[in-house]
Protein backbone atom coordinates (compact mmCIF):
# COMPACT_ATOMS: atom_id res chain seq x y z
CA UNK A 1 0.00 0.00 0.00
CA UNK A 2 0.89 3.76 -0.87
CA UNK A 3 1.59 5.76 1.87
CA UNK A 4 0.43 9.34 1.36
CA UNK A 5 4.35 10.36 0.58
CA UNK A 6 4.47 8.05 -1.46
CA UNK A 7 1.84 9.09 -3.61
CA UNK A 8 2.85 12.90 -3.66
CA UNK A 9 6.24 12.39 -4.72
CA UNK A 10 4.96 10.10 -7.50
CA UNK A 11 2.79 12.76 -8.53
CA UNK A 12 5.50 15.46 -8.50
CA UNK A 13 7.41 12.93 -10.31
CA UNK A 14 5.50 12.20 -13.41
CA UNK A 15 4.77 16.24 -13.06
CA UNK A 16 0.94 16.48 -12.11
CA UNK A 17 1.27 18.91 -9.98
CA UNK A 18 0.10 21.89 -12.42
CA UNK A 19 -2.87 19.92 -12.80
CA UNK A 20 -3.52 18.48 -9.69
CA UNK A 21 -7.40 20.33 -9.06
CA UNK A 22 -8.48 20.49 -11.99
CA UNK A 23 -12.38 20.07 -11.96
CA UNK A 24 -13.56 16.23 -12.38
CA UNK A 25 -17.05 17.33 -14.39
CA UNK A 26 -17.46 19.63 -17.51
CA UNK A 27 -19.62 22.32 -15.44
CA UNK A 28 -17.58 25.68 -15.51
CA UNK A 29 -16.75 27.40 -12.28
CA UNK A 30 -19.16 30.18 -12.49
CA UNK A 31 -21.64 27.28 -12.57
CA UNK A 32 -20.38 25.77 -9.46
CA UNK A 33 -19.85 28.84 -7.80
CA UNK A 34 -23.84 29.94 -8.48
CA UNK A 35 -24.52 26.18 -7.12
CA UNK A 36 -22.70 26.49 -3.89
CA UNK A 37 -24.06 29.94 -2.79
CA UNK A 38 -27.32 28.64 -2.64
CA UNK A 39 -26.48 25.43 -0.88
CA UNK A 40 -27.49 24.21 2.63
CA UNK A 41 -24.13 24.12 4.61
CA UNK A 42 -24.70 20.62 6.99
CA UNK A 43 -27.00 20.35 10.29
CA UNK A 44 -24.49 20.66 12.85
CA UNK A 45 -24.94 20.77 17.11
CA UNK A 46 -25.57 23.98 18.87
CA UNK A 47 -22.11 25.64 19.81
CA UNK A 48 -20.77 26.67 22.79
CA UNK A 49 -19.96 30.30 21.84
CA UNK A 50 -21.82 32.92 19.61
CA UNK A 51 -19.64 33.99 16.64
CA UNK A 52 -17.98 37.70 16.45
CA UNK A 53 -15.60 37.96 13.30
CA UNK A 54 -13.86 40.81 13.27
CA UNK A 55 -10.94 42.07 9.88
CA UNK A 56 -7.89 40.86 11.79
CA UNK A 57 -5.83 43.67 10.36
CA UNK A 58 -8.42 46.27 12.03
CA UNK A 59 -6.83 44.93 15.35
CA UNK A 60 -3.28 44.91 14.01
CA UNK A 61 -3.11 47.51 10.49
CA UNK A 62 0.81 45.99 10.51
CA UNK A 63 -0.23 42.51 9.44
CA UNK A 64 0.27 41.84 5.90
CA UNK A 65 -2.55 40.07 3.62
CA UNK A 66 -1.93 38.08 0.21
CA UNK A 67 -5.75 36.71 -0.08
CA UNK A 68 -4.88 34.56 -3.32
CA UNK A 69 -8.37 33.53 -3.56
CA UNK A 70 -9.41 37.34 -3.93
CA UNK A 71 -7.08 37.41 -7.62
CA UNK A 72 -6.56 34.25 -10.22
CA UNK A 73 -3.53 33.09 -8.30
CA UNK A 74 -5.01 30.54 -6.90
CA UNK A 75 -5.56 26.68 -8.15
CA UNK A 76 -8.42 27.64 -9.59
CA UNK A 77 -6.75 30.29 -11.65
CA UNK A 78 -10.37 32.95 -11.08
CA UNK A 79 -11.26 35.24 -8.00
CA UNK A 80 -13.27 33.58 -5.83
CA UNK A 81 -13.68 36.12 -2.74
CA UNK A 82 -15.27 39.60 -3.93
CA UNK A 83 -12.53 41.23 -2.02
CA UNK A 84 -9.16 40.72 0.17
CA UNK A 85 -9.79 40.57 3.53
CA UNK A 86 -8.99 38.21 6.50
CA UNK A 87 -11.65 37.72 8.98
CA UNK A 88 -11.36 35.50 12.40
CA UNK A 89 -13.09 35.07 15.48
CA UNK A 90 -12.25 37.63 17.85
CA UNK A 91 -10.12 35.57 20.15
CA UNK A 92 -8.28 34.04 17.56
CA UNK A 93 -7.80 37.32 15.54
CA UNK A 94 -6.41 38.67 19.16
CA UNK A 95 -4.33 35.78 19.54
CA UNK A 96 -2.63 36.25 16.08
CA UNK A 97 -2.05 39.75 16.81
CA UNK A 98 0.27 38.15 19.52
CA UNK A 99 2.26 36.19 17.37
CA UNK A 100 2.84 38.83 15.30
CA UNK A 101 4.46 41.14 17.81
CA UNK A 102 6.01 38.56 19.48
CA UNK A 103 8.14 37.71 16.34
CA UNK A 104 9.16 41.44 16.05
CA UNK A 105 11.95 40.39 18.45
CA UNK A 106 13.36 38.21 15.72
CA UNK A 107 12.46 40.41 12.66
CA UNK A 108 9.96 39.13 11.45
CA UNK A 109 5.88 39.24 10.68
CA UNK A 110 3.43 37.41 9.48
CA UNK A 111 1.67 37.22 6.27
CA UNK A 112 -1.91 35.93 5.84
CA UNK A 113 -2.59 33.98 2.67
CA UNK A 114 -6.60 32.88 4.09
CA UNK A 115 -8.26 33.31 7.18
CA UNK A 116 -12.90 32.68 7.69
CA UNK A 117 -13.84 31.16 4.69
CA UNK A 118 -17.72 30.92 3.81
CA UNK A 119 -18.99 27.06 3.93
CA UNK A 120 -20.20 28.11 0.05
CA UNK A 121 -16.17 28.12 -1.16
CA UNK A 122 -15.40 25.17 0.53
CA UNK A 123 -18.12 23.36 -1.19
CA UNK A 124 -16.66 24.80 -4.42
CA UNK A 125 -13.34 23.88 -3.97
CA UNK A 126 -14.22 20.18 -2.74
CA UNK A 127 -16.35 19.98 -6.21
CA UNK A 128 -13.91 21.88 -8.46
CA UNK A 129 -10.99 19.09 -7.24
CA UNK A 130 -10.18 16.04 -9.05
CA UNK A 131 -11.75 13.11 -6.93
CA UNK A 132 -8.27 11.53 -6.51
CA UNK A 133 -6.89 14.18 -5.06
CA UNK A 134 -9.77 15.73 -2.48
CA UNK A 135 -7.33 14.55 0.23
CA UNK A 136 -6.06 17.93 -0.22
CA UNK A 137 -9.54 19.78 0.33
CA UNK A 138 -11.94 19.97 2.84
CA UNK A 139 -15.08 18.05 2.50
CA UNK A 140 -18.13 20.13 2.96
CA UNK A 141 -20.79 18.01 4.49
CA UNK A 142 -18.34 18.13 7.34
CA UNK A 143 -17.27 21.68 7.11
CA UNK A 144 -13.73 23.15 7.43
CA UNK A 145 -12.03 24.68 10.73
CA UNK A 146 -11.86 27.75 7.94
CA UNK A 147 -15.85 27.57 7.88
CA UNK A 148 -16.03 28.40 12.05
CA UNK A 149 -13.06 31.40 11.61
CA UNK A 150 -10.91 29.94 13.63
CA UNK A 151 -8.00 28.69 11.27
CA UNK A 152 -5.47 30.79 9.08
CA UNK A 153 -3.07 30.10 6.07
CA UNK A 154 -0.10 32.34 7.01
CA UNK A 155 3.99 32.46 6.19
CA UNK A 156 6.76 35.28 7.47
CA UNK A 157 7.99 38.28 6.37
CA UNK A 158 10.89 40.13 6.95
CA UNK A 159 10.52 43.79 8.68
CA UNK A 160 13.16 45.00 7.40
CA UNK A 161 12.73 44.30 3.85
CA UNK A 162 9.12 43.46 3.64
CA UNK A 163 10.19 40.28 1.69
CA UNK A 164 8.51 36.91 2.12
CA UNK A 165 10.96 34.61 4.42
CA UNK A 166 12.13 31.65 2.12
CA UNK A 167 10.13 28.05 3.10
CA UNK A 168 9.90 24.61 2.42
CA UNK A 169 7.55 24.81 -0.46
CA UNK A 170 5.06 27.46 -1.81
CA UNK A 171 1.85 28.15 -0.13
CA UNK A 172 -0.67 25.72 -1.62
CA UNK A 173 1.82 23.52 -3.10
CA UNK A 174 0.46 20.04 -2.70
CA UNK A 175 4.00 17.68 -2.48
CA UNK A 176 5.87 16.16 0.39
CA UNK A 177 7.75 19.60 0.72
CA UNK A 178 4.42 20.90 2.16
CA UNK A 179 4.64 18.18 5.15
CA UNK A 180 4.99 20.54 8.30
CA UNK A 181 8.05 17.65 9.32
CA UNK A 182 9.71 17.77 5.68
CA UNK A 183 12.94 16.96 6.67
CA UNK A 184 14.50 18.06 3.09
CA UNK A 185 15.46 21.13 0.74
CA UNK A 186 16.98 24.40 2.20
CA UNK A 187 18.22 24.52 6.14
CA UNK A 188 17.02 28.07 6.45
CA UNK A 189 13.57 27.56 4.79
CA UNK A 190 13.19 24.97 7.08
CA UNK A 191 14.04 27.40 10.29
CA UNK A 192 11.67 29.75 9.15
CA UNK A 193 9.03 27.21 9.37
CA UNK A 194 10.10 26.09 12.50
CA UNK A 195 10.17 29.79 14.06
CA UNK A 196 6.58 30.50 12.30
CA UNK A 197 5.27 27.14 14.27
CA UNK A 198 6.90 27.89 17.24
CA UNK A 199 5.20 30.96 17.82
CA UNK A 200 1.90 29.83 16.87
CA UNK A 201 1.96 27.43 18.81
CA UNK A 202 2.60 29.38 21.92
CA UNK A 203 -0.86 31.17 21.74
CA UNK A 204 -2.53 27.77 20.96
CA UNK A 205 -2.55 27.16 16.92
CA UNK A 206 -1.83 23.82 15.75
CA UNK A 207 -0.29 23.05 12.53
CA UNK A 208 -1.85 20.52 10.06
CA UNK A 209 0.50 17.84 9.24
CA UNK A 210 0.15 18.15 5.67
CA UNK A 211 0.41 21.84 5.28
CA UNK A 212 3.18 23.82 7.05
CA UNK A 213 1.37 27.28 6.23
CA UNK A 214 -2.33 25.78 8.07
CA UNK A 215 -2.91 26.08 11.47
CA UNK A 216 -6.01 26.13 13.63
CA UNK A 217 -6.97 27.08 17.11
CA UNK A 218 -7.84 25.15 19.89
CA UNK A 219 -11.34 26.96 20.32
CA UNK A 220 -12.75 25.74 16.99
CA UNK A 221 -14.94 23.51 18.49
CA UNK A 222 -17.01 26.54 20.04
CA UNK A 223 -17.55 27.93 16.78
CA UNK A 224 -20.33 26.74 14.66
CA UNK A 225 -20.05 26.54 10.53
CA UNK A 226 -20.56 29.70 8.88
CA UNK A 227 -21.83 30.78 5.26
CA UNK A 228 -21.32 34.46 5.75
CA UNK A 229 -20.09 36.31 2.32
CA UNK A 230 -17.27 38.45 3.10
CA UNK A 231 -19.20 41.65 1.78
CA UNK A 232 -22.08 40.91 4.98
CA UNK A 233 -19.46 41.03 7.34
CA UNK A 234 -19.32 44.41 8.91
CA UNK A 235 -18.56 45.78 12.65
CA UNK A 236 -21.23 47.50 13.83
CA UNK A 237 -19.10 48.12 16.83
CA UNK A 238 -19.29 52.12 16.90
CA UNK A 239 -23.04 52.18 16.63
CA UNK A 240 -23.11 49.30 19.24
CA UNK A 241 -21.03 51.67 20.94
CA UNK A 242 -23.33 55.12 21.22
CA UNK A 243 -26.27 52.93 22.43
CA UNK A 244 -27.42 52.31 25.94
CA UNK A 245 -30.59 50.81 25.29
CA UNK A 246 -31.52 47.67 22.48
CA UNK A 247 -34.70 46.15 21.27
CA UNK A 248 -34.44 42.58 19.73
CA UNK A 249 -37.61 42.08 17.67
CA UNK A 250 -37.51 38.13 16.29
CA UNK A 251 -39.52 35.85 15.17
CA UNK A 252 -39.86 32.28 13.88
CA UNK A 253 -40.19 32.38 10.51
CA UNK A 254 -39.69 34.72 7.86
CA UNK A 255 -43.20 34.97 6.97
CA UNK A 256 -44.35 34.96 10.66
CA UNK A 257 -46.05 38.16 11.86
CA UNK A 258 -46.64 37.85 15.58
CA UNK A 259 -43.06 38.35 17.38
CA UNK A 260 -41.65 38.98 20.41
CA UNK A 261 -39.82 41.59 21.84
CA UNK A 262 -37.50 42.08 24.18
CA UNK A 263 -35.69 44.78 26.18
CA UNK A 264 -31.93 45.26 26.93
CA UNK A 265 -30.02 47.82 28.43
CA UNK A 266 -26.44 48.68 29.15
CA UNK A 267 -25.29 47.89 32.65
CA UNK A 268 -21.11 48.28 33.38
CA UNK A 269 -20.08 47.96 29.67
CA UNK A 270 -22.51 44.85 28.87
CA UNK A 271 -26.01 44.65 27.33
CA UNK A 272 -28.22 42.55 29.84
CA UNK A 273 -32.04 42.15 29.35
CA UNK A 274 -34.46 43.97 30.76
CA UNK A 275 -38.59 43.38 31.89
CA UNK A 276 -40.40 40.63 30.81
CA UNK A 277 -40.92 39.77 26.92
CA UNK A 278 -43.87 41.23 25.12
CA UNK A 279 -45.58 40.21 21.96
CA UNK A 280 -45.39 42.36 19.18
CA UNK A 281 -46.29 42.55 15.56
CA UNK A 282 -44.51 42.50 12.09
CA UNK A 283 -45.33 42.95 8.28
CA UNK A 284 -48.27 40.90 7.64
CA UNK A 285 -46.21 39.17 5.38
CA UNK A 286 -43.43 38.79 7.78
CA UNK A 287 -39.76 40.07 7.61
CA UNK A 288 -37.49 41.17 4.67
CA UNK A 289 -33.87 42.65 4.42
CA UNK A 290 -33.49 46.22 4.72
CA UNK A 291 -32.83 47.54 1.02
CA UNK A 292 -32.23 51.56 1.82
CA UNK A 293 -28.86 53.29 1.10
CA UNK A 294 -26.37 52.04 3.81
CA UNK A 295 -27.80 48.97 5.00
CA UNK A 296 -25.45 46.12 5.04
CA UNK A 297 -25.72 42.71 3.07
CA UNK A 298 -27.76 40.21 4.25
CA UNK A 299 -25.55 37.76 6.29
CA UNK A 300 -27.86 35.04 4.83
CA UNK A 301 -30.46 34.38 2.55
CA UNK A 302 -33.99 36.19 2.67
CA UNK A 303 -36.76 38.32 1.51
CA UNK A 304 -35.46 41.71 0.45
CA UNK A 305 -37.83 44.87 1.46
CA UNK A 306 -39.78 46.70 -1.37
CA UNK A 307 -42.69 48.61 -1.21
CA UNK A 308 -46.01 47.08 -0.92
CA UNK A 309 -44.90 43.62 -0.07
CA UNK A 310 -46.45 43.81 3.61
CA UNK A 311 -42.86 42.98 5.51
CA UNK A 312 -41.16 44.84 7.83
CA UNK A 313 -37.52 45.44 7.44
CA UNK A 314 -34.99 43.65 8.96
CA UNK A 315 -31.98 44.66 10.39
CA UNK A 316 -30.61 47.55 12.82
CA UNK A 317 -32.42 50.44 12.39
CA UNK A 318 -33.35 53.75 14.87
CA UNK A 319 -35.76 55.91 16.08
CA UNK A 320 -37.23 59.59 14.91
CA UNK A 321 -39.44 61.62 16.64
CA UNK A 322 -42.88 60.93 17.91
CA UNK A 323 -46.11 61.30 16.82
CA UNK A 324 -50.00 60.95 18.48
CA UNK A 325 -53.39 61.91 18.86
CA UNK A 326 -52.93 63.94 21.94
CA UNK A 327 -52.25 67.56 22.21
CA UNK A 328 -49.35 66.63 23.95
CA UNK A 329 -46.86 63.75 24.84
CA UNK A 330 -47.99 61.01 27.36
CA UNK A 331 -46.40 61.32 31.00
CA UNK A 332 -43.20 60.24 31.27
CA UNK A 333 -42.05 60.00 27.43
CA UNK A 334 -38.72 61.99 26.36
CA UNK A 335 -39.10 61.61 22.27
CA UNK A 336 -39.68 65.22 20.56
CA UNK A 337 -43.52 65.52 20.04
CA UNK A 338 -45.78 66.54 17.68
CA UNK A 339 -49.81 66.17 17.88
CA UNK A 340 -51.22 64.71 14.33
CA UNK A 341 -53.72 66.31 12.07
CA UNK A 342 -55.52 65.56 9.17
CA UNK A 343 -52.96 67.86 7.06
CA UNK A 344 -49.76 65.30 8.20
CA UNK A 345 -49.20 62.27 5.50
CA UNK A 346 -46.37 60.07 4.69
CA UNK A 347 -45.89 59.93 1.05
CA UNK A 348 -45.57 56.48 0.01
CA UNK A 349 -45.89 56.86 -3.94
CA UNK A 350 -42.12 55.30 -4.71
CA UNK A 351 -42.57 57.48 -8.12
CA UNK A 352 -43.03 61.09 -6.08
CA UNK A 353 -40.49 63.33 -5.78
CA UNK A 354 -41.55 63.13 -1.37
CA UNK A 355 -41.63 59.63 -1.41
CA UNK A 356 -41.14 58.30 2.13
CA UNK A 357 -41.29 62.03 3.73
CA UNK A 358 -44.07 63.33 6.69
CA UNK A 359 -45.68 66.37 4.89
CA UNK A 360 -48.23 68.60 6.24
CA UNK A 361 -50.83 70.27 3.71
CA UNK A 362 -52.22 74.11 4.12
CA UNK A 363 -55.54 72.44 4.55
CA UNK A 364 -57.03 68.69 5.02
CA UNK A 365 -58.47 68.60 1.55
CA UNK A 366 -55.68 70.37 -0.10
CA UNK A 367 -54.86 69.00 -3.82
CA UNK A 368 -51.96 66.90 -3.62
CA UNK A 369 -49.80 65.06 -6.52
CA UNK A 370 -48.94 61.70 -5.43
CA UNK A 371 -50.76 58.60 -6.46
CA UNK A 372 -50.89 57.39 -2.52
CA UNK A 373 -49.97 58.69 1.17
CA UNK A 374 -50.54 57.88 5.21
CA UNK A 375 -53.08 59.79 6.88
CA UNK A 376 -51.21 59.91 10.52
CA UNK A 377 -54.42 60.91 12.30
CA UNK A 378 -56.67 57.69 11.41
CA UNK A 379 -60.15 56.75 12.56
CA UNK A 380 -58.53 53.68 13.80
CA UNK A 381 -55.93 53.57 16.96
CA UNK A 382 -52.97 52.69 15.23
CA UNK A 383 -51.79 55.82 15.15
CA UNK A 384 -52.27 56.92 18.75
CA UNK A 385 -48.83 56.28 19.70
CA UNK A 386 -46.47 56.48 17.00
CA UNK A 387 -42.75 56.82 16.87
CA UNK A 388 -40.91 56.97 13.45
CA UNK A 389 -38.06 53.71 12.74
CA UNK A 390 -35.51 55.38 10.63
CA UNK A 391 -35.85 53.45 6.94
CA UNK A 392 -35.14 54.62 3.79
CA UNK A 393 -36.15 58.17 4.66
CA UNK A 394 -32.37 60.27 4.18
CA UNK A 395 -31.76 59.09 0.81
CA UNK A 396 -35.04 57.65 -0.39
CA UNK A 397 -34.55 54.44 -3.00
CA UNK A 398 -37.18 54.11 -5.07
CA UNK A 399 -39.21 51.21 -4.23
CA UNK A 400 -37.38 50.30 -0.83
CA UNK A 401 -40.41 50.63 1.13
CA UNK A 402 -42.04 53.85 3.33
CA UNK A 403 -43.48 54.89 6.16
CA UNK A 404 -42.04 52.41 8.79
CA UNK A 405 -43.26 53.35 12.25
CA UNK A 406 -43.65 51.50 15.64
CA UNK A 407 -46.90 52.03 16.54
CA UNK A 408 -50.35 50.69 18.30
CA UNK A 409 -51.45 46.98 17.30
CA UNK A 410 -55.45 47.31 18.20
CA UNK A 411 -57.08 44.16 19.90
CA UNK A 412 -56.69 41.44 18.38
CA UNK A 413 -53.17 42.27 17.18
CA UNK A 414 -52.33 40.59 13.72
CA UNK A 415 -49.51 41.89 10.93
CA UNK A 416 -49.19 45.51 9.70
CA UNK A 417 -48.15 47.21 6.29
CA UNK A 418 -44.65 46.81 7.25
CA UNK A 419 -44.13 48.42 10.71
CA UNK A 420 -43.63 47.29 14.36
CA UNK A 421 -46.63 47.29 16.34
CA UNK A 422 -47.19 46.56 20.10
CA UNK A 423 -50.53 46.74 22.27
CA UNK A 424 -51.17 50.00 23.58
CA UNK A 425 -50.55 49.63 27.02
CA UNK A 426 -46.88 47.92 26.45
CA UNK A 427 -46.38 50.30 23.24
CA UNK A 428 -46.63 53.04 26.40
CA UNK A 429 -44.65 51.09 28.60
CA UNK A 430 -42.04 50.83 25.74
CA UNK A 431 -42.04 54.53 25.02
CA UNK A 432 -41.63 55.23 28.60
CA UNK A 433 -38.71 52.98 28.96
CA UNK A 434 -36.74 54.14 25.63
CA UNK A 435 -34.88 57.16 26.04
CA UNK A 436 -33.47 59.09 22.81
CA UNK A 437 -30.19 60.50 25.20
CA UNK A 438 -29.19 56.61 24.73
CA UNK A 439 -29.59 56.20 21.79
CA UNK A 440 -31.88 53.23 20.92
CA UNK A 441 -31.38 50.48 18.26
CA UNK A 442 -34.41 47.98 17.25
CA UNK A 443 -32.60 45.12 15.93
CA UNK A 444 -35.23 42.35 14.10
CA UNK A 445 -34.87 39.44 12.16
CA UNK A 446 -36.15 35.81 12.32
CA UNK A 447 -34.44 33.75 15.15
CA UNK A 448 -32.70 31.86 12.44
CA UNK A 449 -31.10 34.44 11.09
CA UNK A 450 -29.79 35.90 14.39
CA UNK A 451 -26.21 33.83 14.83
CA UNK A 452 -25.53 34.58 11.14
CA UNK A 453 -26.20 38.37 12.21
CA UNK A 454 -24.23 38.42 15.23
CA UNK A 455 -21.38 37.11 13.07
CA UNK A 456 -21.27 39.31 10.73
CA UNK A 457 -22.41 42.77 12.71
CA UNK A 458 -20.25 41.80 16.19
CA UNK A 459 -23.62 41.82 17.91
CA UNK A 460 -23.26 41.36 21.56
CA UNK A 461 -23.47 37.67 22.68
CA UNK A 462 -25.89 38.71 25.29
CA UNK A 463 -28.47 39.38 22.64
CA UNK A 464 -30.82 36.41 22.90
CA UNK A 465 -34.80 36.07 22.37
CA UNK A 466 -36.48 34.81 25.55
CA UNK A 467 -37.41 31.35 25.53
CA UNK A 468 -40.75 31.25 23.87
Amino acid sequence: MFTRATKLACLLLVGALATWAQAPSDRPLAQLIAEARIAVPPTQPKTRLAPNLVDVTTLEPALKLEIGYATADNFLHAPVYNEAKAFLQRPVAEALVRVHRALRASGYGLRIHDAYRPWWVTKVFWEATAVANREFVADPAKGSVHNRGCAVDLDLVHLATGLPATMPSGYDEMTPRSYADYAGGDPVARQHRDLLRAAMEAEGFKVLKEEWWHYDHFSSVDYPILNIPFEAIRDRSAELARSGQLLLVTTSGWNEAKAQLQRFERKNGAFVAVGTPQTAWVGKAGLAWRTDEGAPPPPVAGPRKREGDGRAPAGILTFGNMWGYAPSAPAGVRFPYRMATDCDRCVDDPDHADYNKILTLPTAKAPVTWRSGEYLRMETEHYRYLVVIHYNDLRPVKGAGSCIFLHVAPPPGGGTAGCTALPAEDLLELLRWLDPAQNPLLIQLPESALEAARAAWNLPSSLLPAAR
